[in-house]
């Protein structure tokens, strides 16, 4: 199977590096990336989106100039949005294209939540897009109809990359206006071997999580080292980056009972103490602590010696220290929420958020995840990380603010901390529907700001920053109906898509 894929790799790149025509390059560019294979293609796609760059198509073609607009922007190459100013200006025939076309009318959904806070015809587009598909999907036939329910649940530059493939497989399948057979046998293949990959890992990684008994005498805590592989895929699945994966699934999985310590089962009196233990990062110390304080730091502990073990020698301490000072800036937050929550203290949002935002852990979880990926990370990526970039705040205000919203009940009911939605709610004096709507608006401006610096921060490679997208958008797949990783029973039907159920051929 691995022989007959090359073989289709290498019909395929002829196929892409012969074709003329830019729309059929664009298509095809694009089925490459949401089928999953478009890492045997770097070079011929970086060749072909560099050409297209500078390419100037037909204005009145809405579908094709949406679609180069959306490859080139994700892919980390700035076009102006004044490419689709003859559809500003003559809106009847805006109107007319957005009614009778609906692949025009899709692509356009699609580039449109690639906007930026500035681009007023983009912010436009994506709510009457959105609207429009709506209103539309109950009328239409298949196959289209599926690609554009599948289109309404999230846009395709915010999905989890490896699960798009294997839902969108089937869709690129039925589409036989669209398909083409060398593609869709070599993305069934490849999904197939990566999928027998994926499995080797995650046993191992369970494995890993349950041979430590400091681990699974947190009786309190979450046990997730299933579901934190799949976030860790969620940022690298390539097969190249199998190391980078085990060591994020490790910390993650490692990092969900140091919440659930502060969270659901210690008290002010002893959580000050481990607080001090944990900063210091002194084996030492452990034995002074209770019993399940000193069984979860001897389990972080372990991790991190793991981790810098797997390092380079001249750069691990280093790396691995910047990690650790960025947990105890968690840590001192995780305190500041128990007096928040002891003293029924309900802060202004913007109190709330300073805090919040570095104890949802997704900074810490961004600067691991450039830690374990090894490339490119010098040390002035890591003084840039250290200055909580823009681009970091926003995957970090997706995450705190999903939560909250989803998890608002449920956090409510067992008096944690109080949420985004409850400080909003004192705040203005709303409801919580007013509240959840409002939080919903500053998502989608934060998607909008990481658009803008994922197009202009030039000094940091696209290959780091693209992690930190890609653990944006594993908030659409976890955290868009429910708190999925607690409630980790509606992740399985999607965990056991890319892990057990079977690709058919």
């Amino acid at each position: 199977m691995t022989e007959r894929r090359d073989k289709l790799v290498l019909k395929a790149r002829d196929k892409l590096l012969t074709l003329c025509d830019p729309l059929a390059e664009l298509k095809m560019i694009d089925a490459l990336q949401r089928l999953g294979v478009s890492c045997h293609f770097k070079e011929e796609i970086d060749l072909k989106l560099h050409k297209l760059s500078s390419q100037k198509f037909d204005c009145e073609n809405l579908h094709v100039i949406s679609l180069q607009f959306r490859l080139l922007r994700q892919d980390g190459c700035y076009m102006s949005s004044d490419v689709f100013q003859s559809f500003m200006e003559n809106e009847e025939n805006f109107e007319a294209t957005m009614q009778s076309d609906v692949r025009a009318l899709l692509a356009l959904y699609e580039a449109a939540h690639l906007g930026t806070p500035n681009e007023q015809f983009l912010k436009d587009a994506q709510k009457k897009t959105t609207s429009l598909l709506k209103s539309k999907v109950g009328h239409l036939e298949k196959p289209l109809a599926d690609k554009v329910k599948h289109a309404l649940e999230t846009p395709c530059f915010r999905r989890m990359k490896i699960l798009e493939a294997r839902l969108y497989i089937p869709l690129y399948q039925e589409d036989k206006e669209e398909c083409n057979e060398t593609l869709l046998e070599l993305a069934k293949l490849n999904f197939y071997l990566l999928q027998g990959l994926y499995r080797e890992e995650v046993n191992k990684i369970c494995e890993w999580y349950y041979e430590k008994e400091s681990s699974w005498k947190l009786f309190y805590a979450r046990h997730r080292p299933a579901e934190a592989y799949f976030w860790a895929l969620g940022v690298y699945y390539e097969p190249q980056y199998a190391k980078a994966r085990k060591f994020l699934a490790k910390f993650i999985a490692t990092i969900t009972p140091y919440d659930d310590t502060f969270d659901n089962y210690g008290v002010w009196e002893e959580l000050r103490p481990f607080a001090d233990v944990m900063q210091r990062w002194d084996m030492q110390d452990v034995d002074q602590l209770g019993e399940c304080y000193k069984d979860y730091a001897r389990f972080m502990f372990g991790t991190m010696i793991e981790i810098e073990n797997a390092l380079p020698k001249d750069i691990a301490t280093r790396n691995v220290n910047f990690i650790k000072n960025i947990i105890n800036e968690v840590c001192k937050g995780y305190l500041t929420e128990i007096i928040w929550r002891d003293n029924n203290y309900i802060p202004p949002l913007e109190e709330h958020m300073k805090v919040t935002l570095i104890t949802c852990f997704y900074c810490a979880i961004s600067c691991t995840a450039f830690v374990v990926f090894e490339e490119n990370i010098t040390e002035e990526v890591l003084q840039w990380m250290s200055k909580f970039p823009q681009i970091v705040k926003d995957s970090c205000i997706v995450s705190r603010l999903m939560d909250d919203i989803v998890a608002h009940e449920f956090e409510t009911e067992r008096n944690n901390v109080a949420t985004a939605v409850t400080c909003y709610m004192k705040e203005y004096g709303t409801t919580k529907e007013v509240a959840s709507e409002a939080l919903w608006e500053v998502v989608e401006n934060a998607w909008k700001d990481m658009n803008k610096e994922f197009l202009s921060v030039t000094d940091i490679p696209s290959s780091l920053l693209i992690r930190v997208i890609n653990l944006a958008g594993m908030m659409e797949t976890m955290y868009k109906e429910i708190d999925g990783y607690t409630d980790s029973a509606i992740l399985k039907n999607r965990i056991s898509l890319l892990l057990e159920q079977p690709m058919t051929f």
